[in-house]
Order: structure tokens, then sequence, then C-alpha cells
């Protein structure tokens, strides 16, 4: 009896625990901006009309951003005034933090973000992505006159890692996309999930296919 009940439920929270905290966590992001949307609206004193007014007014507003440094003044003052924000040593440390996690998400930077494996001692290696090819002067100098690289190395479920400075010839280049790799380190390789290609439509997209079984 308890294997014919314990086995369903397994099954079942395993199917349903991870759409509802996906589901859970967008509604909460959506939800948050609506609020700030409501808070930008109530300070000019501009009413609500209907409801998720806020989310649309922080969509529009994240598109026009978008849209806006596409011109090269303005990405010019906004660069003018990330420097002069980053002179200040806490803020230099708070924004350029949460500006890395957010570019970590930046599937043009994901691109260039190469997967390596990294030869340790041993016969074993571990997974990792090159973070930056120029390393500091202090850095390279300490060391023997051999090429250093920046090589991030993620902490399986955890949120955390370690930066090595390796040689590049103890890397390994690896053709695997950056978000496939990073979620393979996260979990441990326990989670691989992705969507499934559909190798044939599952109906017919237009009528040749239809008009040929009746030939036949």
């Amino acid at each position: 009896m308890k294997r014919y009940l314990l086995q369903p439920l397994i099954k079942g929270s395993m199917v349903v625990l991870p759409l509802l905290i996906t589901i859970w966590l967008l509604w909460s992001a959506l939800m948050w901006l609506n609020g700030l949307g409501l808070s930008l609206l109530a300070s000019l004193h501009i009413p609500s009309i209907f409801p998720g007014m806020g989310l649309l007014l922080m969509l529009l507003a994240l598109l026009s951003v978008g849209l806006l440094f596409q011109f090269n003044p303005v990405s010019w003052l906004y660069q003018y005034v990330e420097d002069a924000l980053l002179r200040f040593p806490l803020v230099k440390t708070l924004y350029g933090a949460v500006k890395d996690f957010a570019a970590m998400f930046d599937q043009e930077k994901q691109h260039n973000q190469q997967v390596v494996l990294v030869d340790m001692p041993g016969d074993a290696q571990l997974l990792g992505f090159i973070t930056a090819s120029k390393i500091p002067p202090a850095v390279q100098n300490a060391g023997d006159k051999e090429e250093l690289v920046a090589v991030y190395l993620p902490m399986s479920y955890m949120v955390g890692g370690y930066t090595l400075f390796v040689p590049r010839a103890r890397l390994t280049m690896l053709d695997w996309s950056f978000e496939d790799a990073m979620r393979f380190a996260l979990t441990a390789g326990v989670s691989q999930s992705q969507a499934r290609k559909i190798k044939e439509p599952l109906w017919p997209l237009n009528g040749d296919d239809k008009n040929k079984d009746a030939s036949e």
C-alpha cells in the first residue's frame, strides 16, 4: 500500500512543484513591476484606469530605455554617469555586482562566454567559463610568463564559485552553450531539462499533404 501511494505522490510532486515555483517566481516579478508602475502613477497623481496598468507602464518604460540606447549620445551620457558612480567604493561594489549578475542573462554575452574544461592534478577536469582574457597586471607579473586567463568555476547547488587564474595551455575549449553548461554545473548534472524538438508537425501546415493523400 505504501509503494502504491508514495510513488505517485513523489511523481506528482516532481511534475507540479517545478511548474508552481516557476509560475510563482514569474508572477512575483510581474507583480513587483506592476507595483513600481503604480507607485510612479501615484507620484504623478495619475489614476490607474485598468488592472495591470503599472506593469504596462514599466514594460513601456523598459522598451523606451532600450530604444534610446540605440543612439550614441544616450550611450555616451550613460557611460559618463556610470563612470562617475563607480568612483565611490561602496557604490562600485554594489552596482558592479548587480550589473555583472544581470549581464549573465544577456544573450549576446552568453554567446561570447567560452565554456572550458580546466585540467586539474591527476585525471580530473573541472567545468568553467572564461570571464576575462585580460587579467590585472599585478596578477600576471606575480607569476611566470605563461599567458593567464580568468576562469570562473561555479559550485553545484550554490550561488557562488571560484575565480582561478589558469594558464591557457591547461584549458580545453568546448563547443557547449553557456546556458546548458551553467545549468549542468549548478545542478551537478542532475537537471538537463530542455524543450523537446518536434520532428514532425502535429497537423499539416497547408493543404498539400491532404491533396497528396487524396491523389494516392
